[in-house]
């Protein structure tokens, strides 16, 4: 079973697009009783001038040793609930790789700044 700091592709809805979702890789950032917390990831830089989003973008630091294949941001705006069930039904295959403790670390520390 997936545990925090752990990265995998999940197919993700977007409530503002009606039957809309994508797969997506995202990383479990917590536990807490039976809801999971997960945040979406992209490859797409911040833009310069940043957009009101890109704020939330938070650097992978390691992405290569978790194992994404391009530089690649934690989008913070909004987190992703699961329950405990839902995350048993991942397949191993979704399965990407692993944040070391020093960046889950950062990004969990990156998280806190920007929404307190």
């Amino acid at each position: 079973m997936p545990e925090v700091g752990d990265a995998f592709y999940l197919e993700v809805e977007y409530e503002d697009v009606f039957d809309g979702s994508k797969i997506r890789p995202v990383i479990i950032i917590d536990k807490r009783d039976d809801n999971i917390f997960l945040v979406s990831t992209t490859s797409q830089k911040p833009k310069n001038p940043p957009s009101y989003y890109d704020q939330f973008k938070i650097p992978i630091l390691n992405w290569r040793r978790i194992g994404f294949k391009e530089p690649s941001w934690a989008k913070s705006y909004k987190l992703i609930q699961l329950s405990e069930e839902d995350l048993n039904k991942i397949n191993k295959k979704d399965y990407i790789g692993c944040l070391s403790e020093d960046d889950l670390k950062f990004l969990i520390n990156e998280i806190e700044r920007l929404h307190s």
